[in-house]
């Protein structure tokens, strides 16, 4: 990244205080970047009694999917410790906000889903609906970052870790296959959705004319030896494979949803159902989409972890929350964690929690 230093800029240098330090790499940054975030308080009885009238099933026969671990406090006190220099964090919900956030935080904005959603899609227990609209979220940056509730930063990042040259920095190292799984618990999995985008993808654009507009980012060292070899293979195939799945947060333009959005409406507009259907798209579409127009930064990523929510991986996680090689963890909840594990789950995960991050943010009322 290339900083200009305008004579605005140094007369700013000068007269900046102390207390606004940890802005100055926001200040002088090319581009804004802003973090999105979404969260549910499934506790809230208004959005249990929706969910019944609509599913027609009590909440707490889709616990697992729903279940409160009530860690969101801790997503912020990451934030604000490891990347204070973000832009704006945009708090997305169904308009129900948590009663310790401060609302008048200076960066930060509280969105509900009726600002920037069709209203008759409304109320939606959809995540992916949620997030295949984010690109309409008002006064959101062309370059952004999307956070599940449960990604957190682990260590110190930069603005380029998660965009350089203007572009979202990404791994694009594809695999061979994509083997289909089934467990009575959760069904398919999410690999029945990314069939749906990298079908769509291959529908949109040719692989070999992709490769042929920027070979660098599609033979590039990042890949590493068997990832070159491997799409010397899929060059001659022609058709884009399943890519190697990031769990983490996910850096995007706007502009790839806009066009997406532009060139797919049919298919994107079907997944936005009220709730979950096996066959739809997800956002990774939006990140296979910045594959395919070679709108990306090369990168191999190998920084970001992620564990499910049960007994068997607790030492993991603890020891991963040590590991400053990890810069952020993606702790998922499951419906393969027996319920009867979570009073054990939750006090041992919120106790690693308070031991990394033990102090309120400002975030924080």
């Amino acid at each position: 990244m290339t900083v200009t230093f305008t004579p605005k800029r140094i007369r700013c240098f000068f007269q900046i205080g102390k207390e606004d330090f940890f802005d100055l790499q926001s200040y002088f940054m090319e581009e804004k970047i802003d973090f999105v975030v979404t969260w549910l308080d499934s506790n809230d009885p208004l959005w249990k009694a929706d969910y019944a009238k609509y599913r027609n099933i009590k909440v707490e026969e889709d616990k697992a999917r729903f279940r409160d671990w009530d860690f969101f406090k801790y997503w912020f006190r990451s934030i604000e410790k490891y990347a204070s220099w973000v832009n704006k964090v945009f708090l997305v919900t169904n308009g129900k906000f948590p009663d310790w956030i401060n609302p008048n935080h200076p960066k930060l904005v509280l969105v509900k889903h009726s600002d920037y959603m069709p209203l008759d899609i409304l109320p939606v227990f959809n995540s992916r609906t949620i997030e295949l609209y984010m690109h309409k979220i008002p006064g959101l940056s062309e370059h952004f970052v999307y956070f599940n509730d449960d990604c957190y930063l682990n260590v110190p990042v930069t603005p380029e870790y998660y965009f350089r040259d203007g572009l979202p920095c990404d791994d694009n190292t594809e695999m061979l296959s994509n083997r289909p799984q089934y467990h009575p618990l959760n069904p398919f999995n999410i690999r029945i959705i990314e069939y749906c985008d990298v079908a769509l993808i291959n529908y949109h654009f040719k692989r070999k004319t992709v490769v042929k507009e920027s070979p660098k980012r599609w033979f590039g060292k990042h890949l590493g030896i068997k990832g070159i070899i491997k799409n010397m293979f899929l060059y001659q195939q022609g058709r884009f494979e399943y890519f190697v799945r990031r769990h983490n947060e996910q850096p995007f333009l706007k502009s790839i949803f806009e066009e997406a959005w532009e060139k797919e409406p049919k298919m994107l507009s079907k997944s936005c159902t009220r709730f979950r259907a096996d066959v739809s798209l997800n956002p990774y579409f939006f990140r296979y989409w910045q594959f395919a127009t070679n709108k990306f930064y090369p990168v191999s990523f190998k920084s970001g972890r992620f564990y499910i929510l049960k007994k068997t991986h607790l030492e993991r996680i603890k020891a991963a929350f040590n590991n400053t090689q990890i810069k952020s963890l993606c702790l998922n909840d499951s419906p393969v964690m027996a319920e009867e594990e979570y009073d054990e789950v939750h006090a041992f995960v919120e106790n690693e929690f308070k031991k990394k991050f033990p102090d309120k943010s400002s975030f924080e009322i």
